[in-house]
């Protein structure tokens, strides 16, 4: 008997603790809801359906239950009977504290524990209603929330009947936000406040929470204050942006049995605060005194296994959905948080609560309860860890902060930051009521300041260059030889994308970084720019290469971004100017990238010079896609004769390309070297002769091969005229002849032929 009776009891006992779930194996829960009216008026509940209002009962039916679903849903409706108004929801008969519903109609939530219809969960609700004359002023949205970046705020829910006195506002913490005359609040900082309207002897409030979402999954987590909560009377009471057992995720057979409540929205906070609420997560007892610890994560709560410590239970990031995941812009130092551990009681064996934070890449990274389950892969996906293991704290709130251990492994694309909290750090090693109170987590930097670098950013878009813009780039050096980059405030064509952030950059003594992965944009914070679509394009792929050393800045980055090819360049300004003659041919050399428009690119033609054939005509090589590298030497062909000024990020490097070699100042050509020129119409490369070095403009360039050839042209006719006029005047009496082979009675300008031999004046 007692072995078939621990078989028995082993099919109905699922407990999941720090990495797992707690629930009834196979079973069947049973509810009933009542509801009743305070006042006059008429009230009716529902299981099953919302439809056909006036077809509800007073009192659900007994028999209300799902096998295997603790969470039964009912619909409640106030009808008034004339003369009455509606005031709300209440979970009291005296119908006090704040309602749960200002809706006529709305839905409950309860979660059953019997296993028998016989047996149900039993719950009373009840309407509260009041006489139309009676005088009332009551805010219909208790608890409101405004974003910080909002500016403003007015809860436009209050109702205000047969009020003959002036209506005016006051608001309790001033540090939070002010309010005017109208009701109308202006926002300060995250946190919480009460904002209450006067009317005579009328009163009504309700709760405003600042959120500051700029910050949150960036560089701070969303909804560390615990003030943002929602559905606290429906199925998920875990904070917004966190997670516990209600909304877990794993083997489908063990899913639902996992949904039970351990956690739960707190009016109590830490000493100082600017908020009303924390995060209360607490233990249960399951049956015969199996424990199930309480559990908080940013990510999710895999259910895979019925023994509380098995691999197949743990915590993890869900990367693809933001609601079970956490972006992170850069490494923390530490994790600041408040904690209050209360134990249900003493247990000497087993007596800390447990915090974990990780920063990890973009993976779906898991936090196990036995770190030997990590596998070497999986490790190599984690950045830096905090972890703390605390004792009772004797009710009283006390301040905790944890350093991050780096592990050695660099950021690979996005990084996230995955925090778990349990109330004890050993699962199913816990107490009934154990309670873990937590309040204000903060993540800790460094007080380091970014450097900010006025520079120019160049955008090539499908390979179109757009004209260079001034752009702040912020640079902040850390300790570790590793730098955070900041593009802020990214626009293209007028479109404002947004913020790109890469923290934890290892930087060589050389001033050298680079980056490969994908990304998320974040959004910006430009005046005039409402929309920023970076954060609406999810993860994009990003490749970077940079310098940042003494007075040099460049850096390169290609993005793939909504089906376009991007080019961004950051640096310094650089300018030239592209001089062709009437000739309609020249050479150019920048320190900069420089794109030919499409529509420009048949009529223009631009060419490196990779080799010369022995007749002395030049081997040219076509620039692909007409865009001309930085510091590349080019010959240039245009149909017109024209002075374009270009400018473009300066990259530093060397000027040259195949045979040629550019300048960026006026310079002597090289003895032996050859210079264009355009000599008795005929544009070619003349040699140059000891003591006549002619000047190469600047953004200009000369020829340097090894020849006994004096000239190079760009076609054969040319090459040939001038070779013929080298056979003919072979002479050794110290006869001049010019290029068309007429003799000369003393050297000229430009090209003479003595002895057989160019000479250039």
């Amino acid at each position: 008997m007692n072995v078939r009776f621990i078989r028995l009891l082993s099919l109905f006992m699922v407990m999941f603790t720090m990495c797992g779930v707690s629930a009834f194996a196979g079973s069947s829960f049973y509810s009933k809801v009542t509801a009743k009216a305070v006042g006059e008026g008429t009230v009716y509940v529902k299981y099953g359906s919302a439809a056909d209002t006036f077809d509800y009962a007073a009192e659900s039916s007994a028999t209300s239950g799902g096998v295997r679903s603790q969470e039964q849903t009912y619909y409640l409706y106030a009808q008034t009977n004339e003369g009455s108004v509606f005031a709300g929801w209440y979970d009291n008969e005296e119908c006090t504290g704040e309602s749960f519903s200002s809706e006529a109609a709305c839905t409950v939530t309860v979660n059953a524990t019997s296993t028998t219809g016989s047996n149900p969960t039993t719950a009373v609700y009840y309407a509260k209603f009041v006489d139309a004359s009676t005088p009332i002023l009551d805010f219909g949205e208790k608890r409101a929330y405004a974003n910080l970046s909002a500016g403003t705020y007015k809860n436009e829910s209050l109702t205000a009947s047969n009020v003959t006195d002036n209506i005016t506002y006051e608001l309790s913490n001033t540090n939070v936000a002010t309010i005017a005359a109208d009701g109308t609040v202006t926002l300060k900082k995250n946190g919480s406040c009460i904002v209450k309207a006067k009317a005579g002897n009328l009163e009504a409030s309700y709760v405003l929470t600042v959120i500051d979402d700029i910050t949150a999954g960036k560089t701070q987590i969303g909804n560390g204050d615990f003030e943002d909560w929602s559905n606290v009377t429906s199925s998920n009471h875990a904070p917004n942006n966190w997670n516990s057992f209600e909304t877990n995720d794993g083997d489908p057979t063990l899913v639902n049995l996992a949904r039970a409540q351990q956690v739960r929205m707190c009016e109590d906070s830490r000493p100082g605060s600017d908020g009303f609420y924390c995060a209360d997560i607490y233990s249960r007892n399951v049956m015969m005194g199996i424990i199930a610890q309480g559990n908080l994560t940013t990510g999710c709560i895999y259910a895979g296994s019925t023994t509380a410590d098995d691999k197949a239970n743990y915590n993890f990031s869900v990367t693809s959905d933001p609601s079970k995941s956490e972006t992170l812009s850069k490494i923390p130092s530490a994790i600041r948080f408040w904690a209050k551990f209360v134990p249900g009681k003493v247990n000497e064996d087993y007596p800390n609560a447990h915090m974990e934070a990780v920063v990890h890449d973009n993976y779906d990274y898991i936090t196990y309860c036995k770190s030997s389950y990590e596998s070497e892969e999986e490790k190599s996906h984690a950045m830096a860890k905090a972890v703390y293991d605390f004792p009772s704290t004797n009710n009283e709130w006390v301040e905790i902060t944890v350093p991050f251990e780096k592990t050695g492994y660099s950021p690979n694309g996005q990084m996230y930051i995955i925090v778990n909290l349990a109330t004890n750090a050993v699962p199913a090693k816990g107490q009934e009521n154990d309670h873990l109170y937590i309040d204000d987590i903060e993540l800790v930097y460094p007080e380091v300041e970014p450097v900010v670098y006025d520079k120019y950013i160049g955008i090539t878009v499908n390979g179109v260059q757009n004209e260079p813009v001034a752009a702040p780039i912020e640079v902040t050096y850390n300790d570790d030889n590793t730098i955070d980059f900041n593009l802020k405030n990214f626009c293209l064509q007028g479109t404002g994308v947004g913020n790109i952030t890469l923290p934890g950059l290892a930087i060589d003594q050389n001033g050298h970084f680079t980056f490969e992965g994908d990304i998320q944009i974040t959004a910006g914070d430009k005046e005039g720019v409402n929309t920023w679509v970076g954060p609406l394009l999810g993860e994009i792929p990003v490749d970077l290469d940079g310098t940042i050393q003494d007075d040099y800045f460049y850096v390169h980055i290609d993005i793939s971004l909504a089906n376009q090819v991007v080019v961004v360049e950051v640096g310094d300004l650089a300018n030239a100017t592209l001089s062709v003659s009437d000739a309609l041919i020249s050479t150019f050399c920048a320190p900069f990238t420089v794109a030919i428009p499409s529509d420009y690119q048949q009529y223009v033609t631009v060419s490196t010079v990779s080799d010369v054939e022995a007749n002395g005509v030049l081997v040219l090589e076509p620039v692909q896609n007409g865009v001309v590298p930085a510091n590349t030497p080019i010959i240039v062909q245009i149909p017109m004769a024209r002075e374009l000024p270009v400018s473009g990020i300066y990259v530093k490097g060397t000027p040259t390309a195949g045979l040629l070699t550019g300048v960026y100042v006026d310079t002597a050509a090289p003895v032996g070297s050859y210079v264009m020129q355009n000599i008795n119409g005929k544009v070619g490369f003349y040699q140059v002769a000891t003591g006549q070095q002619p000047t190469v403009r600047a953004n200009h360039c000369y020829l340097t091969v090894a020849s006994d050839i004096k000239a190079f042209f760009f076609n054969e006719d040319d090459a040939t005229a001038i070779q013929t006029i080298d056979n003919r005047q072979q002479t050794t009496d110290g006869s001049i002849y010019n290029l068309a082979g007429q003799r000369m009675s003393k050297i000229q300008k430009g090209i003479n032929i003595i002895n057989g031999k160019k000479i250039l004046k």
